[in-house]
């Protein structure tokens, strides 16, 4: 079966979770907790310039493969259970939503502009997808904070 299906069967198995206490579109407070925990430890990251992906995006992703690696670990019976594929899944979806540190060491303003300044134009000289004016008056602003 592949993960698809895997995901609509579930979804449609819905009456069954309400007998162990799951409620369709409905999260423990535990879970908000967590979840709020988590949209601030990635707003930070954004505030950092290290997302790939919007915040609520990476907070799905995450979520999603968090829920589905903890759901497959207790199907596994305890001598059976490989801890290593919670690691291994974690390192892939941190891969994905996050992007290298930022090459700027600075923290403030004019450090972050130049950052993005410089950022503009990508490895292999390919224009970011803006209009040549748009670009114009984006790069004079930036240059303008970094003053």
């Amino acid at each position: 079966m592949d993960a698809t299906r895997g995901i609509i069967s579930g979804l449609c198995a819905c009456e069954r979770w309400r007998g162990v206490g799951v409620r369709v579109g409905r999260r423990p407070p535990a879970a908000d907790e967590a979840h709020a925990l988590l949209v601030s430890l990635l707003d930070r990251a954004a505030a950092d310039g290290r997302l790939r992906v919007p915040v609520e995006e990476a907070t799905h992703v995450v979520h999603a493969a968090t829920t589905g690696a903890t759901l497959a670990l207790i199907g596994e019976a305890a001598p059976r259970r490989n801890l290593s594929i919670s690691t291994r899944l974690r390192n892939i979806v941190i891969g994905s939503i996050t992007t290298d540190p930022p090459i700027a060491t600075g923290t403030d303003l004019a450090s972050r502009a130049l950052a993005l300044d410089a950022a503009l134009t990508d490895e292999d000289g390919a224009a970011p997808p803006l209009r040549a004016t748009e670009t114009a008056l984006l790069r004079d602003w930036l240059r303008r904070l970094a003053e």
